[in-house]
Order: C-alpha cells, then sequence, then structure tokens
C-alpha cells in the first residue's frame, strides 16, 4: 500500500517585527517561518513543502490570535496542535525539550544536547535548532551558548535579543 499523501494549507500573518508564514496539515502546524518584510518572503521560508499548498488562512485563527497575544506581551507559552512527522527523533527530542523552556529564562545547547538524550551532542542540538520548522512556538531563541552568550539565529541576533527582551517585559521597542 502507498502512503496516503498528506494536504497542505498555508497563511501569512503580519506582526510587529513582520509577516510570518504557517503552513499546516489536517495533523497540525507544520512549518512557521519567523518574520519577513515581505509576505511573498514569508511563504517562501516555509519550504518545498509549501509549494501546491492552498491558502486558507481561517485554518489559522487560533495561532494567529496567539501571535498577536505573544507580541502584546500577554502570552509565553503555545497551545498548538503540531505536525512534526518525519524528523529524527534527536531532533524531535530536542525541540520537546526547547519547548519546555519556560519564557524569560534560557539554556545551553548543551543543556538541550543532555535533554534530548546525549550530552556530546551538543553540535547536533544545534542543528536541531537551526533547523527548527516551527520558531517562536519552539522557542529556539531560548537557546544560548555555555558562556551564556547569544549564537546563531535564523532571523539574526538582533531578532534573537528582541524576542528575549519581549519575554523579560521590555516590549518590542526598536523591533
Amino acid at each position: 500500500m502507498g502512503s496516503k499523501s498528506k494536504s497542505y494549507f498555508y497563511a501569512t500573518i503580519d506582526t510587529p517585527l513582520g509577516w510570518i508564514g504557517v503552513l499546516g496539515s489536517d495533523a497540525g502546524l507544520r512549518r512557521l517561518s519567523l518574520p519577513r518584510p515581505t509576505r511573498d518572503e514569508a511563504v517562501r521560508d516555509l519550504g518545498q513543502e509549501a509549494q501546491g499548498a492552498a491558502g486558507a488562512p481561517e485554518q489559522f485563527e487560533d495561532v494567529h490570535r496567539q501571535l498577536e497575544e505573544y507580541f502584546r506581551g500577554e502570552r509565553t507559552r503555545f497551545e498548538v496542535r503540531l505536525d512534526m512527522e518525519g524528523y529524527s527523533p534527536f531532533f524531535s527530542r530536542a525541540w520537546q525539550a526547547c519547548a519546555s523552556i519556560p519564557a524569560g529564562q534560557t539554556k545551553s545547547y548543551a543543556w538541550l544536547a543532555a535533554q534530548a538524550g546525549n550530552a556530546r551532542a551538543v553540535r547536533a542540538a544545534g542543528q536541531a535548532m537551526a533547523r527548527n520548522p516551527i520558531p517562536l512556538i519552539i522557542p529556539c531563541h531560548r537557546v544560548v551558548g555555555s558562556d551564556g552568550g547569544l549564537h546563531g539565529y535564523g532571523g539574526g541576533l538582533p531578532m534573537k535579543k528582541h524576542l528575549l527582551a519581549l519575554e523579560n517585559g521590555g516590549g518590542l521597542e526598536g523591533a
């Protein structure tokens, strides 16, 4: 028997930091882009799975509301059904550990590797964060170097600083 192919749908959401693209399936949210200057860039950042996806903003009303609350500083955790099928067990465990980091706190890549089951896999933990398909909801911006320093972030270090400041009650000034 062949596997049933998934149907995907997408939307863009305007936020104070730019456009966010969201891609989902019937199983849940599959991808979320970091804020981008244009809708087209946000959709492009959703990747190959978005090709052929149907535009369906109504499918993401709850995600939209939760993102608005997050950017207003009213939400610290997202309650969204996720479709994380097809990823490696280590990456999945790393993302699950990352999602457990409370807003306003940070943890190191070494902590993340240990939580994902291999304390020596610090570089792999970094790769898991770099390939995180659902940033903000899986808050990879909360992962920092062992020295507490900010290292690599898909949205750039200024974006990482803004998100951490937002979560620490600093608002989005200068964003």
